[in-house]
C-alpha cells in the first residue's frame, strides 16, 4: 500500500471511530443557534387565549392541556378526541366564576394555528391522573399517548400540535405524592411510548426536570437522572426556572444578571447534564417570567409580604431574560404568562396583558420579537456586571447585516455612558419602548473608526448595521 493510500485509510478509519464513539460525537460541532422568532414564546390556557391579541409578540406558544378534560372521570374512560368535558373555571384566587361549554381541541387548536401559532401542548396531570387512581396505568397511558399524537401530531391529518409534554411539574404538585417519582415515571413511559407509536415525528418532552445542586432540586424539577435510561422516549429536557432571589414568604425576583441569583450557574448543570448523558438533544426553558401588579396585598392575608416588580420592571426583566437564555445552548424559552387579572399575588400578576390589555412588557416584548426575529445569537461583545451587557445578532441569510443589543445589567434606574466599537455602518438605532405609540428612535454618530458614544439604561438599546 502506497503512503497516500495508507493516509486515506487511516483517515477513514478514524472517521469511522468517530461515528461510532459516544464520546468523539459528543465533541462533533453544535448546531447554530436557532431564530429569535424560533426561540420567543408564551406561556397559554385553552379558551382564555386570544391568539389575534398575542400573535405581534411571538409565534410559539405553550398550552397547558388538562388530562382530566379527555377522560371521563376515569383514565380507562378517555373521550374521543376532539371535545373535551364540561370545565369549572376558577378565577386566581379559587372562586368559580364561569362554566364553559366542551372544549373542542380541533377548533381551539385551528384557530390558534391560523393566527401563526405553533404549539406545543402540556398535559396536565390533575385529581383523575395520580398514580393511584389509574385503573391500569400502563395501558391507559399508552393508549392515551398513541390516541394524542395520532389526532393532533405532524404526520397525521390534523397537524395540530408539534411538541408533547408529559406532564408539568408533578415533583411539587400536590397530585402527586412527594418524591413519587416511581409513580411518575411509570406514566411517563407507557404514556411516551404511546405518543411514539402514534406518531414519531412529535416532539416528546420531559415534565420539569434539572440537574440537582447540592444534591437537591428545586421541590417543582424532577431529577434528570429519572431520565437517564429513557433517551428513545423524548426529546427535550424540560425546564422552568424563575430569577427567585427568595422564596416563601415574598417570592422576591430580581433582574436575570444580578450576581447574586447566578442564573447562569443555576441553569447550566442541567446542560452540562445534557451534554454528558443525552447529546443531541434539546433543552427548553417552558417557564420563566415576573409578576406586576398595580394592587397591594392584603395586609393581614397569606401574602401580606409578597413582593413584585414594577410594570417597568417586568417589561425590561422580560427582554433581558430572553436575551440572556438567547446565549446559553437553549432552544427555546416561554415566558409565563400571556393575561392576568392584577392580583397581587406569586404568578397571579405575570401577564404582559392586564385584563386583555398591554401592560408595558407587551409592547417591549413585541420589540424584541421583530426586531430579532430573523436573527440568531452570534457573539457576546462585552459582560461588565453593573455597567454594560452587549450582544451581537447575526441575519438568517446575510452575515452582513447585525444587531447589536446593548442594556445596563442593574435595577433601580442606573444609566452609563459607554462607548461602543461598531464592526459596520449604522443603519437604525431604537430603544425598547414600553407603550404602542412611543418614539424609540436613538441618534448615534459614530466617529470614523467605528466608535460611537451611547447612553446605555436598564431598557435595551438596538443598534442595526451593515458591515
Amino acid at each position: 500500500m502506497n503512503q497516500l493510500a495508507l493516509l486515506s485509510a487511516v483517515a477513514a478509519c478514524a472517521l469511522a471511530a468517530a461515528a461510532a464513539s459516544p464520546v468523539l460525537a459528543q465533541q462533533a460541532p453544535k448546531p447554530p443557534k436557532p431564530l429569535m422568532r424560533d426561540f420567543i414564546g408564551i406561556n397559554a390556557h385553552t379558551v382564555q387565549f386570544k391568539p389575534e391579541l398575542y400573535a405581534p409578540i411571538c409565534r410559539l406558544v405553550r398550552d397547558y392541556h388538562p388530562f382530566d378534560w379527555d377522560i371521563d372521570g376515569s383514565t380507562a374512560k378517555q373521550r374521543p378526541f376532539p371535545i373535551a368535558q364540561h370545565i369549572d373555571w376558577n378565577d386566581e384566587s379559587g372562586r368559580f366564576r364561569s362554566r364553559h361549554a366542551p372544549v373542542n381541541w380541533h377548533e381551539l387548536y385551528a384557530s390558534w394555528q391560523k393566527a401563526g401559532f405553533e404549539i406545543d401542548a402540556c398535559v396536565q396531570f390533575g385529581n383523575g391522573a395520580t398514580p393511584e387512581k389509574w385503573t391500569n396505568i400502563d395501558a391507559d397511558a399508552y393508549r392515551y399517548g398513541k390516541a394524542f399524537a395520532e389526532y393532533f401530531g405532524p404526520s397525521g391529518a390534523n397537524k395540530l400540535v408539534t411538541s408533547v409534554e408529559i406532564g408539568n411539574e408533578p415533583a411539587g404538585s400536590k397530585e402527586f405524592q412527594k418524591d413519587d417519582y416511581a409513580g411518575y415515571k411509570r406514566i411517563f413511559t407507557a404514556m411516551a411510548r404511546g405518543v411514539r407509536d402514534g406518531d414519531p415525528k412529535l416532539t416528546i418532552l420531559t415534565a420539569t426536570a434539572e440537574a440537582p445542586r447540592d444534591g437537591k432540586t428545586d421541590g417543582w424539577s424532577l431529577p434528570l437522572a429519572l431520565f437517564e435510561d429513557s433517551g428513545v422516549l423524548y426529546d427535550v429536557i424540560n425546564i422552568h426556572k424563575y430569577a427567585l432571589i427568595r422564596g416563601w414568604p415574598t417570592f422576591e425576583r430580581v433582574n436575570p444578571e444580578d450576581p447574586k441569583l447566578d442564573y447562569k450557574g443555576v441553569l447550566q448543570p442541567s446542560i452540562d447534564w445534557r451534554d454528558k448523558h443525552a447529546p443531541g438533544k434539546e433543552v427548553w426553558i417552558t417557564e420563566f417570567g415576573f409578576d406586576a401588579s398595580t394592587k397591594q396585598p392584603d395586609p393581614k392575608g397569606q401574602w401580606k409580604d409578597w413582593k413584585d416588580s414594577t410594570d417597568l420592571e417586568q417589561a425590561q426583566w422580560i427582554v433581558r431574560s430572553f436575551l440572556f437564555f438567547s446565549e446559553l445552548d437553549l432552544a427555546r424559552a416561554y415566558l409565563y404568562w400571556f393575561n392576568d387579572n392584577d392580583t397581587p399575588s406569586f404568578h397571579a400578576s405575570s401577564g404582559v396583558t392586564r385584563f386583555l390589555e398591554p401592560k408595558p412588557s407587551y409592547w417591549a416584548m413585541g420589540h424584541l420579537y421583530r426586531s430579532l426575529g430573523d436573527y440568531r445569537f452570534s457573539r457576546t461583545v462585552e459582560k461588565t456586571d453593573g455597567r454594560a451587557w452587549v450582544f451581537e445578532y447575526v441575519h438568517e441569510t446575510d452575515p452582513s447585516q447585525l444587531v447589536w443589543v446593548a442594556w445596563s445589567p442593574t435595577r433601580g434606574g442606573q444609566e452609563a455612558t459607554q462607548t461602543l466599537n461598531l464592526p459596520g455602518k449604522v443603519v437604525n438605532a431604537e430603544r425598547m419602548p414600553t407603550a404602542g405609540n412611543e418614539n424609540v428612535a436613538v441618534t448615534l454618530e459614530p466617529e470614523a473608526d467605528g466608535s460611537a458614544e451611547v447612553k446605555l439604561t436598564e431598557s435595551p438599546l438596538y443598534v442595526w448595521l451593515k458591515r
